[in-house]
């Protein structure tokens, strides 16, 4: 039996492609031959799209940032922090000791509302503004310093691989319906990769909400209402 080649990079993928779709091969990266300037572009699009779209392993990780040297134009908040350039995608925000925060993206940058965290230490005095403005905050997001394909599992690779078919079909071949028949199927297996990649994470108890609880019965409710899991009283 042959054995498995992995991973494959961008040139395999092109290829691999191009192969599907009866064309011919290309001998190396950037060669200005029709062939590549179609898939070149439906490859790396595909790319950041698949990128974006789920929090994968291999993309997903932890930053601090330090303040930048401006205020919020909002006033609402406290303190400015320039986005990375590599980031996709913001997944949340904490500070000090990793508690959550108030945030929001404003002009290409994360500000941040401080005074919530100010005081959980109640022994302790508030931080003055100057203090305030000097607090670094931990991000976590989806960043493409890893999005070449030798970090994704065998389906991503298969979506790419779809997605360039369907850029070398619509763009070398003026076939429409095929590249759309493409695209979706690609969707389709994009979701695949998702549950399959998700499958490898860890499993998290389902978590029991009194709201959700008093939704589903007649007050006043019974002692463990249905669907609680046994964990008892919601009060």
């Amino acid at each position: 039996m042959a054995a498995f080649e992995w991973p494959l990079s961008k040139l395999e993928i092109i290829n691999s492609a191009l192969s599907q779709t009866s064309d011919n091969l290309v001998a190396s990266a950037d060669d200005g031959s029709e062939e590549w300037n179609a898939a070149s572009p439906a490859y790396e699009r595909g790319l950041a799209y698949v990128c974006e779209s789920h929090p994968w392993s291999w993309l997903t990780d932890f930053r601090e940032l330090q303040p930048a040297p401006n205020r919020p134009d909002d006033r609402t908040f406290h303190v400015a922090y320039n986005i990375p350039d590599d980031l996709i995608h913001l997944i949340l925000v904490r500070v000090r000791e990793r508690r959550p925060c108030i945030w929001d993206i404003q002009n290409n940058q994360i500000y941040v509302h401080h005074h919530q965290w100010d005081y959980d230490q109640q022994d302790s005095p508030p931080p003055s503004p100057d203090q305030q403005r000097h607090r670094p905050v931990m991000i976590k997001g989806i960043f493409s310093k890893n999005s070449d394909p030798t970090f994704a599992t065998p389906t991503v690779v298969l979506v790419l691989q779809m997605f360039v078919m369907a850029g070398i079909y619509r763009g070398m071949h003026s076939d429409t319906a095929e590249a759309d028949k493409l695209w979706t199927e690609a969707m389709r297996m994009l979701d695949q990769a998702k549950a399959r990649h998700d499958m490898q994470k860890p499993k998290y108890a389902i978590f029991n909400s009194r709201y959700t609880a008093v939704r589903r019965t007649r007050k006043p409710w019974r002692q463990t209402p249905y669907g609680w899991s046994g964990t008892g009283d919601p009060n």
